[in-house]
């Protein structure tokens, strides 16, 4: 009881203290503002639920705490768009540009639209969705190639608390594209990006543990400049490293998703809180993981865990079964207080 009542005093401090003087950046993963094309207007799915409960309903529990940071990133899932023919593929992912409202009640402040579904409606979906965000008071990047001068190549730069902060986002990287990813990398940082943010859509759906290359590859990106690596794709949370003071969230897992209900629901909110200097340059003082669980056919909306087995079982998938070469793993500390102190770090 007193461990739990010491971590609940420090996690208490330590958002005090980074929100009032620092910058607090918060990640999500699959958000799917939708559902797949063959059950569209069915009974309980994502868009027939907005429907009865309103836009603000899918971020209802978790609102409070997307707003309470400076910045958060989503990983969008879904194509905003009223073209109906698709892929042939199982799982389309699409929804009318009007439920693109439901992000203005979200606390999210930027989303990477680029992943195995932003093409599923073709060109001409993706086209659509890309104008329906515009037409937001929310910012959106992602790349769909990674060759030079490739169409839909769009990156995020912007100021936040006076920090300027890029992000790219890619979908399916390889080992071999990590060059051209860090041109991108490099561009936003002569174009004064004081943090650069690299949004990956990577790995194998459904497993625990990310793969080998996907360890290569992250140290290729933070080597080449990138500050951190948020992954999603998996469906679900894999486990946490910091590489060089760099934080590598392998897979955020799904947020909020309508489809795949019978996946583990286990979610959370990743932050980075970082500290800024009398010059503005911000420095990163610690991991923080609020730890949720998202929900099903009819619902949809992530909630904050409360309970303290479930709170710790799901830190402990936040681990790697075995050290990885120069990558860290979380302290023992963490898996009682979802924090993870960096101050001092390379």
């Amino acid at each position: 009881m007193k461990k739990t009542i010491l971590s609940s005093l420090l996690l208490c401090l330590l958002c005090l203290t980074a929100g009032a003087e620092g910058l607090v950046l918060s990640f999500v993963g699959d958000c799917s503002i939708g559902e797949m094309a063959p059950a569209a207007g069915r009974p309980g799915t994502y868009t027939q639920t907005v429907d009865e409960k309103g836009p603000g309903w899918p971020f209802s529990l978790v609102r409070e705490h997307l707003e309470a940071d400076d910045f958060t990133f989503a990983n969008l899932e879904v194509v905003f768009t009223q073209y109906k023919k698709h892929v042939d593929k199982r799982i389309p992912l699409r929804a009318d540009p009007t439920y693109a409202q439901v992000l203005l009640h979200s606390g999210i402040d930027a989303v990477n639209t680029t992943n195995n579904h932003c093409m599923d409606f073709y060109e001409k979906g993706y086209l659509e969705s890309i104008r329906t965000l515009d037409e937001l008071p929310l910012l959106h990047f992602g790349t769909t190639q990674m060759r030079e001068n490739a169409p839909h190549d769009r990156s995020l730069l912007t100021r936040v608390k006076g920090v300027a902060i890029g992000a790219v986002g890619v979908s399916y990287p390889q080992e071999k594209d990590a060059p051209a990813i860090i041109r991108r990398i490099q561009a936003l940082r002569n174009q004064g990006a004081q943090l650069v943010i690299v949004s990956l859509h990577w790995g194998k759906e459904l497993t625990r543990q990310p793969q080998a290359w996907q360890h290569r590859l992250a140290r290729q990106l933070i080597d080449g400049g990138a500050d951190m690596l948020w992954g999603h794709h998996p469906h679900i949370l894999q486990p946490i490293h910091v590489y060089q003071g760099k934080p590598i969230f392998y897979s955020t897992g799904n947020f909020t998703f309508g489809s795949m209900s019978k996946v583990d629901p286990d979610t959370g909110i990743f932050q980075l809180k970082y500290t800024l200097s009398e010059d503005g340059q911000p420095h990163l003082s610690h991991i923080q993981v609020i730890p949720c669980r998202t929900q099903g056919k009819g619902d949809y909306r992530p909630i904050p865990l409360t309970e303290e087995k479930d709170i710790q079982a799901l830190y402990k998938k936040l681990t790697h079964t075995k050290q990885v070469k120069d990558m860290d793993n979380p302290p023992a500390d963490f898996f009682v207080t979802g924090v993870w102190p960096l101050a001092g770090q390379p």
